[in-house]
């Protein structure tokens, strides 16, 4: 697929210019865990990156690609678009609340509209929908599969501190609000 190569480049350049768009200053004293959120975000930009890099990089064949018909591959395209849509709502809808970093600002306050209505956790959503659709589009299994582990590995250590966080903060507001909502995919059923 010829146009795989600068689209997934496009996609990582639309990434990193919401993320810089969304970038605030951080109070490291308030952050949950600041040497492992520093790790945890080094890692999965490396994990990202690099291998990305890697295959943009190649001429022809690169080392982990695999025969994926164009359906599939413009699937993933989709599904990427959709990853940064879904950050971009996620965003939007947290403003000053963000931070790339466990914390919450002295004046944050529980955002529970626009994907949050749905979802606890969009913008991890939003980046495993962007890292397969990414993988697909590339068809290798670097692409795919470093930035999928390393992706997996954050939301796994993060979500239970950050719930727990959110929590502590917010009582009684946050479980009402969890109640209704799952935690990556929107809740079906009472």
């Amino acid at each position: 697929m010829p146009l795989a190569r600068p689209l997934v480049l496009a996609i990582l350049l639309a990434f990193l210019a919401l993320r810089v768009a969304f970038r605030r200053t951080r109070d490291p004293r308030a952050a949950v865990r600041p040497r492992r959120e520093k790790l945890l975000t080094r890692t999965m930009t490396v994990a990202v990156v690099l291998p990305a890099l890697g295959w943009l990089g190649t001429v022809g064949e690169a080392w982990g690609d695999v025969p994926l018909p164009e359906a599939p591959r413009w699937a993933g395209f989709a599904l990427a678009l959709l990853g940064l849509a879904g950050l971009a709502w996620s965003h939007a809808a947290l403003g000053r609340n963000f931070s790339p970093w466990l914390e919450l600002r002295q004046d944050h306050g529980l955002v529970t509209g626009g994907p949050y209505r749905w979802v606890r956790h969009p913008m991890y959503t939003a980046g495993f929908a962007q890292v397969v659709g990414c993988g697909l589009l590339a068809a290798n299994l670097l692409v795919l599969g470093l930035p999928l582990l390393a992706l997996s590995a954050l939301v796994a250590l993060r979500l239970p501190d950050e719930e727990a966080m959110l929590r502590a903060r917010f009582g009684a507001d946050w479980e009402a609000w969890a109640r209704t909502t799952g935690r990556l995919l929107p809740k079906i059923g009472p």
